[in-house]
């Protein structure tokens, strides 16, 4: 009889033991299930990741966007005439040089940055309101740009530049219009970048601007087809 009971004991012990087993994977596949994903390193619709700087409650990508996808897998056409700019999601190299990508990143126009995919998943193509902001930590947006601005590669005299800021901004220079058949202007001298907000009473979006002769950091309108870089922020 002890014998038997040992048995029966030890089966039973046994299926208590693969009971709690199981019940334990069960927990730990659903909590693997419900945690977030990790966007703390921004990574874009083409694999490339990019360093961050954390400025007061935003937290800003190193460096001008360069994919040539959206974050859904998306491919966004490159169009060297800019023909198709003022009808859908295209990019451009300045100069129609790729290698201008990896120094000055890519020139979008409008509707690839509204299309809200743009950006790294996490992240978000900065605002007006995001660029404001960042101002408002180096003296407001008549002196910002001086704090914003690289040492290297801006034309003489490089106004008020310190790069305070270590975002090391570059003068990317843009890409005009569809009616100027995509002529490139202003690389060395002037960085534009789109924001994410709409512009004001008519088609395209508000872009920020910078120049080698000023530490101002200027703000307008844009028509839809124009071709600018674009920083992220945090989401």
């Amino acid at each position: 009889m002890v014998y038997l009971c040992n048995i029966k004991y030890t089966f039973t012990m046994s299926k208590k033991l693969l009971f709690t087993s199981f019940a334990a994977l069960l927990l730990l596949i659903s909590c693997e299930k419900e945690q977030p994903e990790d966007y703390s390193i921004p990574v874009d619709g083409d694999g490339n990741t990019y360093k961050t700087l954390v400025i007061g409650t935003q937290t800003w990508m190193v460096g001008n966007l360069r994919t040539t996808h959206l974050n859904d897998g998306t491919p966004i056409e490159q169009d060297v005439k800019w023909e198709s700019a003022d009808i859908k999601p295209v990019f451009c190299y300045y100069d129609n040089n790729s290698s201008n990508d990896f120094t000055y990143g890519m020139l979008y126009n409008w509707y690839a940055v509204n299309s809200g995919k743009l950006a790294p998943k996490g992240w978000h193509v900065a605002t007006k309101q995001d660029w404001e902001t960042l101002a408002t930590h180096y003296g407001g947006l008549s002196k910002a740009g001086g704090a914003l601005k690289a040492l290297e590669i801006w034309r003489e005299p490089n106004t008020g530049a310190t790069n305070s800021s270590r975002l090391g901004l570059l003068p990317t220079g843009c890409c005009l219009g569809s009616f100027e058949n995509g002529i490139f202007e202003g690389q060395g001298e002037i960085g534009y970048w789109w924001t994410s907000t709409p512009a004001m009473g008519g088609a395209g979006g508000e872009m920020m601007k910078l120049s080698y002769n000023s530490e101002e950091l200027q703000g307008n309108g844009s028509g839809p087809d124009f071709g600018y870089a674009v920083l992220c922020v945090k989401d």
